[in-house]
């Protein structure tokens, strides 16, 4: 999902508008607003605009002003996923410019990834309802529907944006992906549990779905309580028998397991022969869901180092951190690691190079094996939980394990 910015020539629109009434100071605080926007700087635009605003606080364009840099800062917050940081922003967007479909629509998606659906299918449906014409909207209300497993619903909302953007050749991609999902599970059987909603073909082997939801159990009880949280609402799985599961997700024949759109996605073919490793790669998927949903602005390489870690039992996880050790140290007497800041950067779905993808994965893993073993077990769930309540990454860091993420990896990296 692509969030678009509000185009700068509304915030330099607002400024002239502001400059014609507002004493000086409020002009030149307004001016340094808009340059901090157009700098791609909206956290301290939004100071520059606060200030005006407190000089001239019955200007309407003032508060516009004010309204779009809480808007651009919440686009930063919502790609990074966190959908708590971003909903502070956008109710006081709205407050300041109520009923702008932009900042609704922003919202929509922000209450989806607090884990709100509810909340978030009605404020999309009502972004639809006030414009059909919108296509932001019919885009956040398929990406809803999809969430919530209402595959034929969000196809129209698809099919709405498409009429809209007849010539949008990755609109239309997404529509057939999201096509041969609905037609893989239109004739599904569901079996519900109070941690689980499993979704499985009509001739599945009852034996394999039994297992697979023993092995999701187990999952949940072993991830839930070494993450300190579990998940607010039950868990969407859907199993695949055959190819389906290739079909689907597009995924490699190697691959165990996904957690892709808000679903454990399982293939059934190898649950019964590799029990064990079916074992770890759910563990390994379910961490996923649980720490995208309670806390959605931690970092994927530490995503994938969590998830990773909790993919066995202590003893496993201890044998894996110290072999993956030995090959780290070597990487860093030749200079050879990731750097902090290309951990955080890297788009690691998009890497092509196999040392890479295995440095990164390494790195993740063991920095947080490293981690535990230092600061106790108890230190993890505390900076998840202060994480997930919207503290940032770095006073999360230091509540936690006291210190913020840099001096905790630059004493990692000297330990290897």
């Amino acid at each position: 999902m692509i969030l678009r910015p509000l185009p700068l020539a509304c915030a330099l629109l607002l400024a002239c508008t502001l400059a014609a009434h507002a004493d000086e100071a409020a002009r030149s605080l307004t001016e340094d607003g808009a340059r901090l926007l157009e700098a791609d700087r909206p956290r301290e635009a939004l100071a520059s605009f606060e200030a005006a605003l407190e000089r001239i606080p019955k200007s309407p364009a003032a508060a516009k002003n004010l309204a779009l840099a809480c808007s651009r800062q919440a686009s930063k917050y919502l790609a990074r996923k966190d959908g708590g940081a971003a909903l502070v922003l956008l109710d006081r967007a709205l407050d300041l410019h109520p009923g702008r479909l932009a900042y609704q629509t922003q919202r929509a998606r922000a209450l989806l990834l607090a884990g709100r659906g509810g909340e978030a299918l009605r404020m999309a449906q009502t972004v639809t309802e006030r414009s059909k014409a919108y296509g932001a909207g019919w885009d956040a209300l398929a990406a809803v529907r999809e969430r919530a497993g209402e595959l034929p619903e969000a196809l129209e909302a698809l099919e709405r944006l498409q009429s809209l953007r007849p010539g949008d050749e990755s609109l239309r991609r997404r529509r057939a992906d999201l096509q041969r999902r609905a037609d893989a599970e239109a004739k599904f059987l569901t079996h519900g549990s109070g941690n689980f909603v499993v979704r499985y073909p009509p001739d599945a082997d009852p034996e394999v779905v039994r297992l697979a939801i023993t092995i999701l159990e187990d999952a949940y009880a072993h991830v839930t309580s070494d993450l300190g949280m579990a998940p607010r609402t039950p868990a969407r799985v859907v199993l695949y028998e055959g190819g389906e599961f290739q079909r689907v997700t597009g995924a490699h024949s190697w691959v165990g397991a996904l957690y892709q759109g808000g679903v454990l996605r399982v293939p059934t073919r190898n649950l019964q022969r590799h029990r064990q490793t079916a074992e770890r790669v759910l563990s390994h998927e379910f961490t996923h869901h649980v720490l995208r949903e309670r806390v959605p602005s931690l970092p994927i390489w530490w995503h994938e180092g969590i998830a990773q870690f909790l993919e066995g039992d202590a003893a496993s996880s201890s044998r894996r951190r110290r072999d993956m050790g030995e090959q780290l140290a070597q990487q860093r007497e030749s200079s050879r690691l990731l750097t902090l800041d290309e951990l955080r950067k890297l788009k690691i779905t998009r890497v092509q190079n196999a040392g890479t993808v295995q440095l990164f994965y390494g790195q993740a893993l063991h920095f947080t094996g490293w981690l535990v073993e230092r600061f106790g077990a108890g230190a993890l769930p505390s900076f998840l939980t202060a994480l997930g309540t919207g503290t940032d990454v770095d006073a999360a860091a230091k509540r936690a394990f006291g210190s913020d993420v840099s001096g905790l990896y630059k004493a990692w990296s000297a330990a290897l």
